[in-house]
C-alpha cells in the first residue's frame, strides 16, 4: 500500500490519492453489484476531489463527497457545471493575494477556454484534438 501503514494514508477529512489509486485499481471480473456501485463512487470522488474541485496538494481525497456520491441516482440533480465553474472563479480571485503561489482548480477548463478565446496561445495540432464537453 502506498504511504506505508494504513493511517499514514489518513488525514483528518482526507484520504491519499495513491491509496485511492491502489484501492480501486482494478476490479474483478466477477464483481456484484454492489462492489460496482463502491468502485463507481471511489472513482466518482477521485473526479471530483482532483479534477473537478482539486485543491493545491492534488494528491488527496476529500471526504466531504461522500454525501455526494452515496446515492448515485441522486448526483445527477446536482448542476456540476455551475458548480465548478464558481470553484473556478473563487480559486482564481484566491490567486490574486500576492502571498499565493499557485492555482488550484479545473485548470483543464481555464486551459480550454483560454485556448478558445486566445487562438494565439494554442499549440501546434490543437485544431486536430476535439473539446466537445468542454467547447460546449
Amino acid at each position: 500500500m502506498e504511504g506505508g501503514k494504513p493511517e499514514d494514508c489518513i488525514d483528518e477529512f482526507t484520504v491519499s490519492y495513491g491509496w485511492f489509486q491502489n484501492r480501486f485499481r482494478v476490479m474483478s471480473t466477477d464483481a456484484t453489484e454492489l462492489t460496482v456501485q463502491v468502485y463507481a463512487c471511489g472513482y466518482i470522488m477521485m473526479l471530483l476531489s482532483t479534477i473537478l474541485f482539486g485543491d493545491k496538494s492534488g494528491a488527496r481525497v476529500h471526504s466531504c463527497w461522500l454525501l455526494y456520491v452515496a446515492n448515485l441516482d441522486g448526483l445527477g440533480k446536482y448542476s456540476w457545471g455551475s458548480a465548478t465553474l464558481s470553484w473556478l472563479y473563487r480559486c482564481l480571485c484566491r490567486v490574486t493575494d500576492r502571498n499565493v503561489k499557485n492555482l488550484a482548480g479545473p485548470l483543464a477548463l481555464l486551459q480550454s477556454w483560454i485556448f478558445w478565446r486566445f487562438p494565439t496561445f494554442r499549440s501546434r495540432g490543437f485544431d486536430v484534438i476535439l473539446w466537445p464537453l468542454a467547447s460546449r
